[in-house]
């Protein structure tokens, strides 16, 4: 009787624990970034009074007899939902739209975790949190930095004593940019801006001119008339109506545009895989395929599909699979085997091999797997006669040629030393797309999809599995739609021509008067097998005339190793896959135009002493969502300030509450993992917003009333287990 006493009071302190949680909670209600406590309860252990024991011939089984011993508590976990936000005015209020944590620092150098970005810069340029701690992330300028967990600190450099001028290396001659008669009122920062639409404004000292720098410009006067002109535009009258002027130290002798050839080479791309993908255009078009890979680009082993109507042994969905370590895979499946059954059938045999009586091998099967296996419907084709047509060995009693390359393959990929590829094509006109115009490439599942699309100065091409080098070029001849300045024609993609190279189309077979069937490469190459009076079967091969086209054919590996330049289908998906985009080069613009393509900002001064600057000289700074803090300054224009980087945890419930808002790692939580906003899942930073608690009073105050009675009902055990034991002792009396 007095452990009920004991579970009595188990549960009044497991009940006051959460109580003293829920307090908490609705105590932070308000606190930005606060994450609310979740609490779970278990079960103590059990005093076992009676065993259980099986049944026998004369009696049954019995149930165990147990008695517990009260709660106790289970877990205290925070709850990492996102929560609402509240705007604010300060750009250094943050808020994180996302999964990551920012990143502070105390004056020991111990890192912190939090979604409260209350932060300020202070009076030595750092950027610090409500408690002084410093923001991490990458300090000054972070084009191109990896995320990183340096101090930001914002750091001006001091104002040069130029005399209303600045020099830069341009296109390798120094430019002067200067006004025609310096004075009180000629310090200002001049910006040039890429715009269709020559335009310009002014104001707080700050020139901006906006111009087409991809336009061919000629002479110095071309250039200059170009600025002039944006100035007109936008209305705009210099102090003391001063002119900006252009000094060239040196302007080669020709300075004119040359044609633009932009060939790129070189592009990497890898791949890890070795395909084989069987196909069959169906009657209405579309396309049906099977794709087998593995995770190996050096192994060439044949895969061979066997198709029984009548299905593998008397089931229509049997699969069943052999290996031999020369001749390679051998899959015969039925008319309704589906991608899951033959999948399962290989990676089982994988683990047991046998040979096709049934007892087990000693050889090391290679990986294989069935990547995809799609059959359309709605046609007029059954399953059946798909399977036949894909499958089937070639039909010794047809008279047309048999389109296909029969029931077998090999698995075909890229050698690891081949692991890169290069584009080679011509731009033939210097006009507005000689240098200034992006490819981006794409991959489509399927077939039949070759397409190109102008958007402005990118085109995008996208490819399929069955897409060659041809389909390519018509597609860009179309998109151009007459323009010259567009066309641009690929000479070849290298890298794609690994491995076979027939993809279903590129060898024919044919019956011959005499029953013969002869398969013939692309190359003019043949393989004719002939059946004798007494069925002996006779195999001949014949070489192409041309002697470039390879060694002698003496085996059915020579016939069907014949590697075309063509583009292998399994490697067209991880070539295209990531969508790749290249930018043309080597298109020589006119000495002018690059210095138009090349102008930043100048910042002109009137003669005054540098002076030191402070972030407060800033006339305007903002944070992007990628966390880049940029600030715009009167002399030295934008500047990129730095950047808060983000942190995100495999297990964020891991992380240990320290107070203030903060988070610290711990073994649970694991590593920290650096990420830029906005990248690997760590979301973006929003300005001027404040995360809220994620507290919620409606199920804050449903917990405190279960809470509430749980307490009450643990109360009366003691109370009534006290009355037991009053009664027991007053028995003595």
């Amino acid at each position: 009787m007095v452990k009920s006493l004991y579970s009595g009071v188990s549960g009044l302190k497991t009940h006051q624990q959460r109580m003293d949680v829920i307090g908490n909670n609705i105590a932070n209600v308000n606190t930005i970034g606060n994450k609310a406590d979740v609490v779970t309860f278990k079960d103590v252990y059990y005093q076992t009074k009676r065993s259980p024991s099986a049944a026998t011939s004369t009696l049954g089984g019995v149930n165990p007899r147990q008695v517990g011993y009260g709660v106790q508590m289970n877990t205290t976990s925070a709850n990492m939902t996102q929560s609402g936000y509240t705007q604010s005015d300060n750009t250094f209020d943050m808020a994180i739209y996302g999964n990551g944590f920012f990143q502070v620092m105390d004056g020991a150098g111990n890192i912190y975790y939090t979604r409260a970005g209350i932060f300020n810069i202070d009076d030595a340029g750092y950027l610090v949190n409500a408690d002084g701690y410093h923001v991490l992330g990458v300090t000054g300028n972070s084009d191109g930095q990896n995320a990183n967990s340096e101090i930001i600190r914002v750091v001006v450099p001091a104002t040069d004593a130029h005399a209303s001028s600045a020099t830069k290396e341009i296109a390798g001659t120094n430019v002067t940019l200067s006004v025609s008669a310096p004075s009180d009122h000629t310090d200002m920062t001049v910006t040039f801006v890429d715009s269709n639409y020559p335009y310009a404004t002014y104001a707080n000292n700050i020139l901006s001119i906006y111009f087409n720098r991809n336009v061919q410009y000629e002479s110095e006067q071309d250039f200059e008339n170009a600025i002039n002109l944006a100035l007109q535009a936008g209305g705009v009258t210099l102090p003391d109506d001063v002119e900006l002027q252009f000094d060239f130290e040196s302007i080669p002798d020709d300075p004119n545009a040359k044609t633009a050839y932009n060939n790129i080479s070189g592009f990497k791309f890898t791949t890890t895989n070795a395909t084989a993908e069987f196909n069959y255009k169906l009657d209405n078009g579309q396309w049906a395929y099977m794709r087998f890979q593995v995770d190996d680009a050096t192994n060439t082993d044949n895969i061979k599909i066997e198709y029984k109507e009548d299905g593998v042994d008397g089931e229509e969905n049997g699969v069943k699979v052999l290996y031999d370590e020369k001749a390679g895979w051998t899959i015969t499946i039925g008319p309704e085997s589906t991608k899951s059954e033959i999948d399962t059938a290989i990676k089982e045999y994988i683990k047991n091999p046998t040979a096709d009586d049934g007892e087990l091998m000693d050889i090391e099967v290679p990986n294989l797997s069935l990547a995809s296996f799609y059959i359309p419907s709605g046609g007029t084709q059954t399953r059946a006669d798909i399977l036949e047509k894909m499958f089937g060995d070639p039909d010794p009693d047809a008279d047309t040629a048999i389109a296909g390359t029969g029931n077998t393959l090999t698995l075909a990929g890229a050698p690891k030393d081949k692991l890169s590829g290069s584009f080679d094509f011509t731009m033939t006109d210097p006009g507005a797309y000689a240098n200034d115009y992006k490819i981006v490439f794409s991959y489509i599942q399927g077939y039949d999809k070759t397409k190109a699309v102008w958007d402005d100065k990118t085109i995008t091409v996208s490819i399929c599995a069955n897409s060659t080098i041809a389909d390519v070029n018509r597609a860009i001849v179309a998109a151009a739609n007459g323009d010259t300045k567009k066309m641009i024609k690929f000479n070849d993609i290298a890298g794609l021509d690994f491995g076979v190279g027939y993809d279903g189309s590129l060898f024919t077979v044919t019956k011959g008067e005499d029953g013969s069937i002869t398969t013939t490469r692309p190359d003019g190459a043949t393989r004719k097998e002939t059946t004798g009076a007494g069925g002996e079967i006779t195999i001949t091969y014949t070489k192409a005339a041309d002697p470039a086209d390879g060694p002698e054919i003496k085996t059915e590996e020579d016939f069907y190793n014949y590697r075309d330049n063509v583009w292998n289908p399994g490697l067209k998906e991880a070539f295209f896959g990531d969508n790749p985009s290249v930018n043309p080069m080597y298109g020589d613009d006119a000495f002018f135009t690059k210095v138009a393509k090349s102008l930043s900002t100048f910042a002109l001064e009137d003669g005054r002493l540098g002076e030191p600057q402070s972030f407060d000289d800033f006339t305007d700074v903002n944070v992007q969502q990628d966390g880049t803090i940029i600030g715009l300054h009167p002399v030295h224009g934008l500047m990129i300030l730095g950047r808060i980087d983000l942190a995100t945890f495999d297990n964020p419930n891991g992380l240990a509450k320290v107070g203030g808002t903060n988070f610290q790692e711990t073994v649970a939580s694991g590593p920290a993992q650096l990420g830029i906003p906005g990248e690997g899942g760590t979301g973006v930073v929003l300005s001027g917003t404040l995360e809220m608690s994620n507290v919620d009073l409606a199920d804050e105050f449903t917990n405190m009333i279960t809470t509430q009675r749980g307490y009450q009902a643990n109360s009366r055990v003691i109370t009534v287990s006290d009355t037991m034991l009053e009664e027991l002792l007053s028995l003595k009396r």
